[in-house]
């Protein structure tokens, strides 16, 4: 045994270190399935497609750059996520990385807000999507289904979960299967638009700084695209499941990053092609998804193609977001500080089998309840569109104060200021004005969110007010032993 034989144990094929069980999978994923959890949790149709009209709105034909742009400020969010998880690969993800570097305390309110994230996310994306069903089956063939919506949520999730509960490497399998054909697709017609471009022909006309109209537009555009990326953190949850995480996680991030950030950028460029850079308000003012639009225009009767793809986009992202979600259930559980039984694990599939249940029960209760409430499309863009930004933006900027106390601290040899003041900070600062202006916009562009999309900050507040009064009764309660344990990290006993 290694010097740590004193805090690690191994018995019966689980591994103990600091009293924190390890029975989740070891290598049962490598590089590519890490790679192909974060672009899933991406999802590239939805990050490609459902935000075409808004990014348009803001930068006008050179949507493309603004892509691009925002690309390169989610390269320095990323920057954080790798220069934490090359120390501190861990299924708590961001939970582990701000306890150990901040304060176990503000470890828990990170994942108490990423709750709004990666939980909810699923359930409002199934109803979305029957919701878009249920419109072209009637608009296409006069088939009126709109009982669809709900239907695919009550079959979506349980359907991941089934999946989930067979283990990991199942996951990945199908990841790469459904996110795969959904990227050929969404790809296709992208450059279906670059070959039979609209009017202005083919152009590079996106990429030219000079036909930026406003520079205030333009700004916002880059700081919606990266609220279109989010989802690139995906691999860390995953990462005692992963094959050499210290390497493997920060490689399957930045790689996520660069492949997607590619991708879209092409892909927008062949959407406001295939509409014609002479074209581009026609975009804004469709009442159908453009692509839609443009896969009917380019493709005739194929254009049911770009559905398959939404599809199977559904499926991946959320599969995706269930493998996050249970892995941060997981590690909580086993620190102690969420309840212990969702740290069971199946004993053949090493799967955490109650933290499935769970995650399947948060995708169909809130979507159901919201959908039938305020409807699946209001359902979506104010649970996924919102409540998730908000959430995942305090996420992201703890986990940018923690890198640079991590290593301020603990590994002062490796600190760099680019890496982890300048990115961290610059990103943190685009973040903040996301959300500022998503709710006071600038004169000229739109009025602030209406009703019941105004309400997204209030119920992230009360959210995190509700996480703060769960800390003080625990404290009060003496209930503070996992404490010790919230920063634990695979590799470091």
């Amino acid at each position: 045994m290694t010097s740590a034989t004193s805090e690690q144990d191994v018995a019966g094929g689980e591994v103990t270190v600091h009293g924190l069980h390890r029975d989740l999978q070891p290598n049962a994923i490598g590089l590519i399935g890490a790679t192909m959890q974060c672009i899933t949790h991406i999802s590239p149709a939805i990050a490609a497609f459902f935000y075409t009209a808004v990014v348009v709105f803001y930068a006008g034909v050179t949507a493309p750059l603004a892509y691009f742009a925002g690309f390169l400020v989610v390269l320095m969010l990323g920057n954080t996520l790798v220069q934490l998880s090359k120390h501190l690969p861990s299924a708590g993800g961001y939970y582990t990385y701000v306890s150990r570097a901040i304060h176990p305390r503000v470890g828990f309110i990170t994942s108490w807000m990423y709750i709004l994230y990666s939980p909810l996310c699923g359930g409002p994306i199934y109803g979305f999507f029957g919701f878009i069903l249920q419109g072209e089956l009637k608009s296409n063939w006069n088939i009126d289904a709109p009982w669809l919506w709900w239907v695919c949520i009550l079959v979506g999730a349980p359907l991941v979960a089934l999946v989930q509960h067979r283990g990991i490497k199942l996951s990945v399998q199908f990841m790469l299967i459904t996110g795969g054909i959904e990227m050929l697709i969404v790809f296709a017609l992208g450059l279906s638009g670059l070959l039979s471009p609209g009017p202005g022909g083919f152009s590079f006309a996106p990429f030219n700084p000079a036909n930026i109209a406003s520079a205030a537009g333009f700004s916002l555009a880059i700081v919606f695209n990266v609220q279109a990326l989010t989802g690139w953190e995906a691999a860390a949850p995953l990462a005692e499941e992963t094959t050499d995480p210290k390497r493997n996680v920060p490689r399957a991030t930045l790689l996520s990053i660069v492949l997607i950030g590619t991708f879209l950028v092409i892909v927008f460029w062949g959407l406001i092609s295939g509409f014609g850079v002479n074209n581009v308000p026609a975009i804004g003012a469709s009442a159908e998804l453009p692509a839609l639009v443009l896969a009917h225009k380019l493709w005739g009767d194929f254009w049911v193609l770009l559905l398959f793809a939404f599809l199977n986009s559904v499926f991946a992202c959320c599969l995706a977001f269930a493998n996050v979600s249970t892995r941060m259930w997981y590690g909580m559980a086993r620190s102690g500080s969420f309840p212990k039984a969702l740290a069971k694990v199946d004993p053949v599939y090493k799967s955490p089998t109650n933290a499935i249940l769970l995650q399947m029960a948060m995708s169909i209760v809130p979507p159901l309840v919201v959908g039938f409430w305020l409807g699946p499309d209001v359902s979506f863009f104010l649970i996924d569109g919102l409540i998730l930004v908000i959430g995942v933006t305090v996420v992201y900027l703890l986990a940018n104060l923690a890198v640079f106390m991590f290593y301020r601290s603990e590994h002062k040899a490796e600190f760099n200021p680019l890496l982890h003041v300048v990115f961290p900070l610059v990103s943190s600062i685009v973040l903040v004005l996301a959300i500022f202006f998503t709710f006071y916009p600038p004169a000229g562009f739109g009025s602030p969110p209406a009703s019941p999309y105004n309400i997204a900050p209030l119920i992230d507040g009360a959210w995190l007010v509700l996480g703060i009064v769960i800390l003080f009764w625990m404290r009060a309660r003496g209930k503070e032993q996992w404490l010790l344990n919230a920063g634990d990290a695979i590799g470091e006993a």
